[in-house]
């Protein structure tokens, strides 16, 4: 009887100890990932990426892994050479009617990849071109601002890291070509800079999250004329919270292709909103007892000067998207400085039950 106590004992301690070293590997991996230079750097990154262009564009049912490389220059003009996976992902940007090229994943050998730019990654997004116009090239530097922008509103966001990505084909049907893309942080990385954990269940109504940061959360995607997203069934939303119970996730949003500050060729907006462009903007936000939004309104005024020069100092979009999109939101700051325009637009909208039709 001894004996089994003892021997169950020591299988109990010996998994104990193996879970306790996978969970440092993975601290220790995810600090690298934090303090790697790739998302704490602004200036745009050169890389090459290397793959069977077709057979992996064209994968977007079964979706497996195809073997590639991502090169590029270090600091000090070395170059780099990485084995990565590759393979697409997304929905509507993985629809052959609405891109040719899809969006994709890169899957880096966590073993070993140490003493890189990418160290300490595991699985990383690509957003990349979608079309081979150079308005779609656009959309993207455009699409990497408003993550930016959103950066400078809260630390609880995604860290993205604008490319020119030269694209080879092993397969021999594409020449060569350069294209905008950008990367954007892993869930989990962006957790542990937060001292969060990523929440894998979902919640019924906005209001269970933390509500500071849904009410900024929701006041951001009204400026930038998002309705692209859904708190309730994490649509294009991530949540992160202290621990695995999930009390007060704070909404993480993701993917603004649809938002009218860009207005995409393809952006639609959903019918049950009733509007015909996605210009017009809807505020998706709860009611608030009285100042409460006024507070929020107060950080956008705060952040106004380092929003514009975001866009005005960026050498990646044209003059006439610069003139256009700071039209769009000084119609936003015309909104929520007016009291009567902010009660009218958005404290008489606002979602006074949580259920909705969209």
């Amino acid at each position: 009887m001894k004996q089994i106590f003892f021997k169950t004992h020591f299988l109990i301690g010996i998994i104990v100890f193996l879970g306790s070293i996978a969970m440092l590997s993975a601290q220790s991996r995810m600090d690298r990932a934090v303090q790697s230079p790739l998302f704490q750097e602004d200036e745009i990154l050169e890389l090459t990426l290397t793959m069977d262009l077709e057979k992996v564009t064209k994968d977007i049912e079964d979706r497996e892994e195809h073997q590639g490389t991502l090169a590029y220059k270090s600091a000090d003009g070395t170059d780099v050479l990485i084995d990565v996976m590759f393979k697409t992902r997304g929905k509507t940007r993985a629809n052959p009617e609405v891109c040719k090229f899809p969006p994709l994943q890169l899957n880096f050998k966590k073993k070993g990849n140490y003493d890189n730019l990418f160290a300490g990654q595991d699985k990383l997004k690509l957003v990349a071109h979608c079309q081979y116009n150079k308005g779609f090239d656009d959309y993207v530097a455009q699409e990497y601002l408003t993550y930016k922008h959103y950066n400078i509103l809260t630390n609880n966001s995604f860290r993205v890291r604008l490319l020119r990505v030269t694209y080879v084909d092993t397969g021999g049907n594409r020449n060569t070509f350069t294209k905008y893309g950008f990367l954007i942080e892993e869930d989990e990385i962006l957790a542990h800079r937060r001292g969060k954990v990523v929440s894998k269940k979902s919640v019924r109504n906005q209001d269970m999250c933390d509500r500071d940061a849904l009410d900024l959360m929701v006041t951001f995607e009204y400026m930038i004329g998002n309705t692209d997203w859904g708190v309730g069934a994490k649509h294009n939303m991530k949540l992160i919270a202290d621990d695995s119970t999930n009390r007060s996730p704070i909404p993480i949003p993701y993917d603004f292709d649809y938002a009218g500050a860009i207005m995409t060729t393809y952006a639609q907006p959903a019918e049950a909103l009733q509007i015909t462009s996605v210009r017009q903007r809807v505020f998706r936000g709860l009611c608030r007892q009285p100042g409460s939004y006024e507070k929020i309104f107060q950080i956008f005024n705060d952040k106004k000067e380092d929003i514009y020069a975001l866009y005005q100092n960026s050498i990646h979009v044209s003059d006439r998207f610069k003139k256009s999109t700071l039209k769009y939101f000084d119609q936003f700051y015309s909104i929520i400085n007016d009291p009567k325009k902010a009660k009218r637009s958005v404290l008489e909208v606002c979602r006074a039950k949580h259920v909705h039709i969209f």
